[in-house]
């Protein structure tokens, strides 16, 4: 994905929108670890409660560069996920979320942000001009809400930004902001971008972390095993 449009007028907003409404809506954070990762390889939450917070991108930018159908975590050792628009051009959706709870804590968080194809945003990119990337396949969040119910997760919140379409987040911000503010305190369901906050539900169950130590001359934790007898030997 080409993530140059991020950088003119219209994404620079966008993204700005994106943080400050992340930053309004983010659960309140109790644990260790928070990981985020971007389809437009730039972090989206600038502050948590959380000790450790992680970015990831699919190029070499931020301090991880990963496969996001195959996360390099061992299973419940993370208590948040952010998934910035890497399902809407991921190639298999589905499996990158199921990667993402495999990760999470039992009563950690997933948020999803996406792009809403039922939206002047999302319809705006079959236009001539759009101001958008081309490519990806834009889900609706019903389906994501949909696949985090199927995964064990709980919708905790949902909410919506940029209603009107991109020229007036581009030429009217002020307006845009207003009407956004008015039509997600009535939850209208057409937002250009959506953000769903989930939590992960799994009964009878203790999160019991992995023991964690850093590696020397890196600033990145990995699991080791507290076995008797374990080693580890790092080059």
């Amino acid at each position: 994905m080409d993530t140059s449009w991020v950088d003119g007028p219209f994404g620079q907003a966008l993204f700005k929108v994106e943080v400050d409404k992340l930053a309004e809506c983010m659960p309140d954070l109790h644990g260790h670890y928070l990981l985020q990762y971007s389809a437009m390889n730039r972090p989206v939450v600038t502050s948590t409660t959380l000790r450790h917070q992680f970015f990831a991108g699919n190029e070499r930018i931020g301090q991880l560069q990963m496969n996001y159908l195959q996360l390099p975590f061992r299973e419940n050792s993370l208590d948040c996920a952010v998934i910035h628009h890497v399902l809407d051009y991921s190639p298999n959706p589905h499996q990158c979320l199921r990667e993402a709870s495999r990760v999470v804590v039992p009563n950690g968080y997933i948020v999803v942000v996406g792009f809403n194809p039922w939206s002047a945003l999302g319809i705006s990119r079959f236009l001539p001009g759009s101001l958008l990337p081309s490519g990806g396949r834009q889900l609706t969040p019903r389906r994501i809400m949909d696949w985090l119910a199927l995964l064990g997760f709980r919708i905790e919140q949902v909410e919506s930004a940029q209603f009107l379409p991109p020229l007036a987040l581009k030429y009217i911000p002020a307006m845009s902001f207003k009407i956004d503010s008015i039509l997600n305190y009535m939850k209208a369901p057409f937002g250009g971008v959506y953000i769903l906050v989930a939590r992960k539900l799994v009964a009878g169950r203790t999160p019991i972390r992995p023991q964690w130590r850093v590696l020397t001359g890196r600033g990145l934790p990995v699991p080791v095993s507290r076995a008797s007898g374990a080693r580890s030997n790092v080059n």
